[in-house]
């Protein structure tokens, strides 16, 4: 029962590895099928030698003596044909004529040592050749102890019949058919035990290597995550220098035209433009970290209200059209819906929508165009903005929403970001249950795809201002188009 519960046991956990097990357990047997095959070319070979040596003689007077000198005689030669075969059936690498090998020899091997145990009772008055074979067997080869129950049976079964035909004597008859079934039950113990020892290894081994594979995977992710910083903080360090290096410039010039004896109000104009334009920079790279690690340590919340998310896209773009523009691009919106009333935080749409209209220039080519859609693609509302600029490459579209990641370092240096802004716009779009798709080519353009839930909470009695054109949401809009120059 114990090595029956063992057996069950080891078969739960090696369902993962089936194949993999089944065939190195067949190799090995395969491999020692032949070893054993050599062993008892050996052993019959030097059997057959002593026969015509020293029993010669004897084989007239005891027919048990010649009985011994044909089966070593009648024996060489299938051995020899088995391990031809053998290395045949190794190099064809074949699972199932492995395995019909293997049992082949097992069962024809323990019928002839059934055979060599019946013979020795007339001779010796024992069994041991039997024996010798079935410890031989139970420790050599890799079986699951239902088959080599099945097996130990039939060679039980086989002699048992050959001692009854043989054997006149009741107590001898009785006193070796208990002998031969200790014997059978010793070699079924030592066959489980062999087996489930070598489950054990294997299972060792296999989680070892899985050890092992999962300890390389997180090392590279440590190693990518250890780049990843590097790589922003260089870029997050360029990103606050170029600003304040800018605001600083100005200021000199500012305090140089001052001192000066005569002043020029549209230098100094422009030097209060690079200074707010820059300022603005700063302040746009600081609220994002800020949010972003709000998210992470889910301290950053949207408040949800039942609003018209056309209205919301249509004045956002209405609001960026003139500055778009004056880049030398086209910005077209367009919607299948007039009005479409949803559960959504107007300010982060705001934020959302802009973020990509902002990148839209940033990455668009001169006398480029820009298209925002909004449609209605089953239970969501879908908001598509789409460039004609430089595109992304393939590799890159499912890692753009990482964070701090961008295209490529050349594309980082001539278009200033810091990576984290779609980050930000995918963790918005996913606090609205939604989420954010990107289908690119490169050379030819993006169109970023986003789907909101559409659905309403219950009506609540707070209002909010409609016009995205007051202070409040021009400051934003000046944040978030921070860097791009006119």
């Amino acid at each position: 029962m114990l090595l029956k519960r063992k057996s069950a046991f080891f078969s739960y956990y090696l369902k993962p590895y089936k194949y993999e097990f089944d065939e190195t357990i067949t190799n090995i047997n395969l491999k020692r099928s032949q070893v054993l095959t050599i062993v008892l070319f050996i052993v019959n070979a030097l059997l057959l030698v002593l026969d015509l040596l020293i029993y010669k003689s004897m084989r007239s007077v005891v027919p048990a003596y010649s009985y011994l000198y044909y089966a070593h005689l009648i024996v060489m030669p299938f051995l020899m044909v088995f391990l031809g075969l053998g290395i045949f059936i190794k190099k064809q690498n074949n699972s199932v004529c492995k395995k019909v090998f293997i049992y082949s020899l097992i069962f024809i091997t323990m019928i002839w040592c059934s055979f060599i145990g019946i013979n020795s009772i007339y001779i010796t008055g024992g069994i041991s050749a039997y024996i010798i074979c079935m410890f031989s067997f139970a420790t050599c080869f890799l079986i699951r102890p239902l088959k080599t129950f099945f097996i130990y049976s039939i060679s039980l079964v086989f002699f048992i019949y050959g001692l009854i035909l043989s054997v006149d004597t009741v107590q001898v008859l009785y006193s070796t058919m208990v002998n031969v079934l200790i014997t059978v039950v010793l070699a079924q113990i030592i066959s489980s035990l062999n087996y489930a020892s070598y489950c054990k290894d294997f299972l060792n081994k296999k989680r070892i290597v899985e050890s092992k594979q999962m300890l390389e995977a997180v090392n590279a992710k440590l190693q990518e995550y250890e780049k990843t910083r590097t790589d922003f903080f260089a870029n997050i360090s360029h990103e606050l220098r170029t600003p304040l290096n800018v605001i600083y410039t100005a200021e000199q010039m500012l305090d140089n035209s001052m001192k000066g004896s005569s002043l020029d109000r549209n230098q100094i104009n422009k030097y209060f433009k690079m200074i707010k334009q820059n300022t603005y920079r700063l302040l746009r790279l600081i609220n994002n970290l800020i949010d972003i690690t709000k998210i992470d340590g889910a301290s950053f919340k949207i408040k949800l209200i039942n609003f018209d998310i056309v209205k919301t896209v249509e004045d956002i773009s209405i609001s960026v059209a003139e500055f778009i523009e004056h880049n030398g691009i086209t910005l077209t919106f367009d919607t299948e819906i007039e009005e479409k009333i949803i559960a959504c935080d107007p300010d982060s749409i705001e934020r959302i929508i802009l973020n990509l209209l902002a990148n839209a220039v940033k990455y668009g080519k001169e006398s480029g165009s820009i298209f925002v859609d909004i449609f209605l693609e089953k239970n969501y509302v879908c908001i598509s903005v789409k460039d004609t600029g430089i595109g992304i490459p393939e590799d890159m579209c499912n890692l753009i929403f990482d964070r701090f990641t961008q295209v490529d370092t050349s594309l980082k240096r001539s278009n200033e970001g810091s990576g984290i802004g779609l980050a930000l716009v995918k963790s918005l779009v996913e606090m609205h249950g939604g989420n954010i798709s990107v289908k690119s080519k490169l050379g030819e353009g993006s169109e970023f795809i986003i789907r909101l839930p559409d659905i309403m909470i219950p009506e609540s009695n707070e209002q909010i201002c409609s016009s995205l054109l007051d202070e409040k949401n021009i400051n934003r809009i000046n944040i978030e188009f921070s860097d791009i120059y006119l």
